[in-house]
């Protein structure tokens, strides 16, 4: 779940921020009963978004890369369930909100492998690019020598299965390794400007990935977001759908919001 303080877009104020940094403070201060976004209908916004790239500038771009970054976290389905059918949010002992960057795992291991498995099912080249972007979500648990020993070696194991699928999808993959490190990057992109956009931190942020030659910026005017440089061949006009818990009850609200 990807949780979010205000339902309505926050004006941007502030230094601008690396996008990770903003979205992770907001999940550290989240609890139970705010507005959240499953990390199903999440991964559907990464997906419009990349349809919305224009080839000019983001090569390679398929049909089938598309539905593969839309599905890219499919497999939180049986933990968070979608908009139409969501799951209540648990909290950790010390009150804060489980989300998806504080979850064990119990729980991440496996939503991460049935993605990567739904997300093969488009193609060689999508299960290899869903499969090399968790495989490097990896690296911050393991080097920064999180959970136990036994949650260490479970993600060792995950890590060890996903490069042997590597080496097996490589070759089908049909493009260059360069070709596929881009796409790489154009998932890792559009799964965070997703992510800041549900997460609604109120800091302009920075994304880590060089796209077209530079880092993109994204910021909130208007109750519209900016983005700088712009790579999109027209406006995205979004639908967030967003979900709270009430007296054990579900209500939901979609809110609009144009990416230009």
């Amino acid at each position: 779940m990807i949780f979010r303080s205000q339902l309505a877009p926050r004006e941007s104020h502030g230094a601008v921020t690396p996008a990770f940094d903003a979205i992770s403070e907001a999940q550290q201060k989240a609890g139970v009963s705010d507005w959240f976004v499953t990390q199903p209908d999440h991964a559907r916004l990464s997906g419009e978004l990349a349809a919305a790239l224009d080839p000019a500038m983001v090569h390679n771009l398929s049909e089938a890369v598309v539905r593969a970054i839309g599905m890219h976290d499919i497999g939180w389905m049986p933990f968070d369930g979608d908009a139409g059918s969501p799951q209540p949010p648990k909290a950790h002992d010390s009150g804060v909100a489980v989300s998806f960057v504080n979850s064990e795992p119990a729980t991440f291991l496996p939503a991460w492998t049935g993605s990567i498995q739904a997300a093969q099912s488009t193609g060689a080249l999508g299960g290899l690019l869903v499969s090399a972007h968790f495989a490097r979500l990896t690296t911050p648990y393991l080097e920064g020598n999180k959970g136990t020993p036994e949650q260490r070696a479970q993600v060792q194991q995950f890590l060890h299965r996903e490069r042997a699928r590597a080496d097996r999808l490589r070759p089908q993959a049909g493009l260059r390794s360069g070709e596929i490190e881009n796409l790489i990057r154009v998932l890792q992109f559009c799964d965070l400007a997703s992510l800041y956009w549900c997460a609604n931190p109120e800091a302009p942020v920075e994304f880590p990935q060089v796209l077209n030659g530079r880092r993109v910026q994204f910021f909130c005017e208007s109750g519209g977001f900016r983005m700088t440089p712009n790579l999109l061949t027209h406006a995205l006009a979004l639908e967030i759908p967003c979900v709270r818990f009430m007296n054990g009850k579900p209500e939901r609200e979609t809110v609009a919001a144009r990416v230009e």
